[in-house]
C-alpha cells in the first residue's frame, strides 16, 4: 500500500479558478482515513500553502508539507521547521544582476517574506494569488546580502526563455537549480535541490520507502518527484515532457479531480 502521497498545489489539486474541489477533498479525506498521508509539495511558500492545510485540519492534526520546490520542510500543526536549504548570498545577487538585462520582473523570498524593488501589475498579481505577505525595497541586493529562499522572475514566456538560455551558457547553472514553475514564472533554487530531493528527505524522516510514495504533479517543476516517487502520475493537462516520465497520467484534469482519480485507483481500490 502507498503511505504518501506528495501532491502539487496549482494546476494538479487546485483547479484553475485555484479552488479545491469537493471530490478531490472526499478522496483526500477517505484517503487519510485509510492511513495514508497526503503532503502538499508546492514551489509555493510555507504561508502560501498553510491556507491550504487548513482545508484538510492540517493547521490542527500533525502533518508535514513541503514549500519552497522541496528546500523546506515543516510539521503543518506546529510549524517546527524540519529541513531548510537556501541560495547562499552570493548566487542570488549573481541571480538578480544577471535578471536584470532582461526585461523581467524580479522577486525574492526570504524569511516569510516576498521582497520587490520594482512593483508591477504582474509583482501585485503574483503576491495576491500565492497569498503572502510583500515588503518594497530600494534595492533587492541587500536583501540578497544574506541567503535567502528562492529568486523567482516574471515575465513573457519568449523573454523568460533568454533568461534561461543565459543561465545554461553561465556558471549560474551549477551554482543553483533553475525551472520554469509555470510559462510566465522561472525559478532559482538552491543548488541540488528540488521536489524529489523534498519527497526522499521527508521520506526518510518518516522511515517511508520510496517505493511506497505517489507524487502528482504537471508542471516541469514536479518532475523530479515525479520521477522519484514509487508512482509518479502526471496530470493530463500537464506538460508534455513531464508527461513522457509519468508512470500514470490521469484521464482527468485539474478542473475534473485529477487528484481523485488517482486516490480512487490507487488508494482505495
Amino acid at each position: 500500500m502507498y503511505k504518501i502521497i506528495f501532491c502539487d498545489l496549482d494546476g494538479t489539486l487546485l483547479d484553475d479558478n485555484r479552488n479545491v474541489s469537493d471530490i478531490n477533498k472526499n478522496a483526500i479525506n477517505k484517503a487519510i482515513e485509510k492511513g495514508c498521508k497526503f503532503v502538499i509539495c508546492s514551489g509555493r511558500s510555507n504561508m502560501s500553502i498553510d491556507y491550504f492545510n487548513k482545508i484538510f485540519n492540517f493547521d490542527k492534526i500533525k502533518n508535514y508539507a513541503v514549500a519552497f520546490n522541496g528546500a523546506y520542510i515543516y510539521e503543518t500543526n506546529t510549524k517546527k521547521k524540519l529541513v531548510e536549504h537556501l541560495v547562499p548570498s552570493t548566487c542570488a545577487i549573481k541571480a538578480i544582476n544577471m535578471c536584470r538585462k532582461f526585461n523581467v520582473d524580479i522577486m525574492v523570498y526570504k524569511n516569510e517574506m516576498l521582497y520587490f524593488d520594482a512593483p508591477t501589475i504582474r509583482t501585485d498579481t503574483y503576491a495576491k494569488r500565492n497569498m503572502v505577505n510583500t515588503t518594497i525595497v530600494n534595492n533587492l541586493i541587500e536583501v540578497a546580502s544574506e541567503p535567502v529562499s528562492k529568486v523567482i522572475i516574471i515575465g513573457d514566456n519568449e523573454e523568460l526563455k533568454k533568461v534561461e538560455n543565459k543561465v545554461m551558457s553561465t556558471n549560474i547553472k551549477n551554482e543553483m537549480t533553475t525551472f520554469f514553475s509555470a510559462d510566465i514564472l522561472y525559478e532559482f533554487n538552491p543548488i541540488g535541490i528540488d521536489k524529489g530531493t523534498g519527497l526522499k528527505e521527508l521520506s526518510e524522516i518518516l522511515n517511508v520507502n520510496i517505493k511506497e510514495t505517489i507524487a502528482i504533479g504537471d508542471n516541469y517543476n514536479d518532475l523530479s518527484m515525479i520521477k522519484a516517487a514509487g508512482l509518479g502520475v502526471c496530470c493530463i493537462n500537464g506538460e508534455d515532457g513531464v508527461k513522457k516520465f509519468a508512470d500514470y497520467v490521469t484521464i482527468t484534469d485539474n478542473n475534473e479531480g485529477a487528484v481523485a482519480e488517482v486516490i480512487n485507483k490507487f488508494i482505495l481500490n
